[in-house]
């Protein structure tokens, strides 16, 4: 009978829970994980959680991946990360979304062309909105500062971040439902004075009711500025 060889592989470490992962391991599990047209790669999943290549994973014998994959089996239950807030702390400084002020158009921009580029690089869009007390998002802070934030927030728990997370996706989605009435009712306005042109070009209206129709659209488009 053969000899039993047993290779030494060495100690591979996975997170045991949630509050183990970094917000970008998490970010890159969402990634994955959205991909419906990706072929489920056990050997990718476990790139995910250690610090071993694809190749080496490659080399482990079955059973050993097997281990592997039951110590990550709290995967399957949701985390619970407590309520949404817009701020936190980070090596005795605080990071927080200035909800005293509205949203600036550089910052605007800013996050949807994150959001565009890649809808799970939470990081990138905390770096831009959560900062210290002072900060102003312009050309210097998005050169010389942004880099080292968006590292900053993808190196800390993820269990500590996604609070602020909810909080921003919550208003974000309180933005777009605010941005798409304005739009809607601009084009309604837009189409209400150019019906009136109309009417009155082809001699519908005389020039004391185009006075008042112009002057009730006025009134209108004086009202949406509010919105």
């Amino acid at each position: 009978m053969a000899d039993e060889v047993i290779k030494d592989y060495g100690e591979w470490k996975t997170p045991r829970g949630w509050n183990e992962l970094t917000l970008k391991q998490f970010q890159d599990i969402e990634r994955y994980y959205s991909d419906k047209d990706k072929q489920f790669d056990v050997r990718e999943v476990l790139n995910l959680f250690t610090d071993h290549s694809v190749e080496e994973i490659s080399q482990l014998p079955i059973d050993f991946v097997d281990k592997l994959l039951n110590e990550l089996s709290w995967l399957q239950d949701a985390p619970e990360y407590g309520e949404a807030r817009p701020y936190i702390d980070i090596n005795g400084e605080r990071y927080q979304v200035n909800v005293q002020e509205k949203l600036k158009t550089g910052e605007y921009i800013a996050v949807e062309t994150a959001m565009k580029g890649d809808v799970h690089n939470y990081a990138a869009i905390l770096a831009i909105l959560c900062r210290k007390q002072g900060e102003i998002y312009d050309s210097h802070f998005e050169n010389e500062v942004l880099p080292s934030r968006i590292e900053l927030f993808e190196c800390q728990p993820m269990m500590e971040v996604m609070p602020i997370v909810s909080f921003f996706l919550n208003l974000w989605l309180v933005l777009g439902k605010h941005t798409l009435l304005y739009s809607t009712v601009r084009e309604q306005v837009d189409l209400t004075r150019k019906h009136i042109e109309t009417l009155h070009k082809n001699g519908a209206l005389s020039k004391r009711s185009m006075r008042s129709a112009m002057k009730e659209l006025r009134k209108l488009e004086k009202s949406i500025s509010s919105i």
